[in-house]
């Protein structure tokens, strides 16, 4: 289903291309952000093929597919971090760097979340302004097209067989890194908005860091008994 969605996305961005081509610009702006979201939902379903089965039955797999504004970022996300890049790129990233990258993906994620339905739809602002999509821009339509060019380049990385055999057989690290995303997206609540999403990684990726930061328990235990005078030095 993952690679399923991959491939989606690249026909939706091939819709939206031919669409901004014959003028239709709100079309094609709504569609453009379609084939971003199902980027993420591409990524969403590569997490979920590789958790183990006991972290899969703790994951709230309804809410990583349907929180449509949780796809919208990270389908932004992967433009700039591909997926295999995420537990290492976290790992190493100061809190400042990942929480910027983070605002810069929510704040295009909202702005596309809102013209989307403005590119379908004729609505009625909180001002009581009449709303067409006439409205959306040619500038708007270029941006977002560009983003989900970047976006489903990244998700083209999942139709390749190594990226096939890295999903079947993950490393140690995407699992724990796993670990803390489904912690942090069960805490998460329903707030529904590109920002909430965007702090449920950014809780996820402290935690990680936290996580490689500290010795594990043995690593620790060993420590005291090396204090203690307990343990014996290594053989030279």
């Amino acid at each position: 289903m993952a690679i399923a969605a991959a491939r989606n996305a690249q026909d939706l961005l091939q819709d939206a291309e031919l669409l901004a081509g014959a003028g239709r610009t709100a079309r094609a702006y709504s569609v453009a952000v379609l084939a971003v979201e199902e980027c993420g939902k591409a990524a969403s379903l590569t997490s979920l093929s590789m958790m183990p089965k006991n972290l899969r039955a703790r994951a709230s797999i309804g809410r990583m597919l349907a929180w449509h504004q949780a796809k919208l970022v990270g389908g932004l996300l992967i433009a700039v971090l591909p997926p295999g890049s995420w537990p290492s790129n976290f790992d190493v990233m100061p809190d400042a760097e990942v929480e910027h990258i983070l605002s810069t993906v929510a704040e295009p994620a909202d702005e596309a979340d809102r013209l989307k339905r403005r590119g379908f739809y004729v609505d009625m602002d909180r001002n009581g302004q009449i709303r067409e999509p006439s409205e959306v821009s040619e500038s708007e339509v270029t941006s977002q097209l560009g983003r989900a060019r970047q976006a489903a380049a990244s998700a083209r990385m999942l139709l390749e067989p190594d990226a096939q055999a890295w999903m079947a057989n993950p490393p140690a690290e995407m699992v724990e890194w796993l670990e803390e995303l489904v912690g942090a997206l069960n805490a998460a609540g329903y707030a529904g908005t590109p920002k909430a999403a965007a702090d449920v990684i950014l809780r996820a990726a402290r935690k990680f860091r936290a996580r490689k930061a500290s010795p594990g328990p043995l690593l620790q235990r060993k420590a005291a008994e090396w204090s203690d005078g307990r343990a014996q030095r290594p053989q030279a």
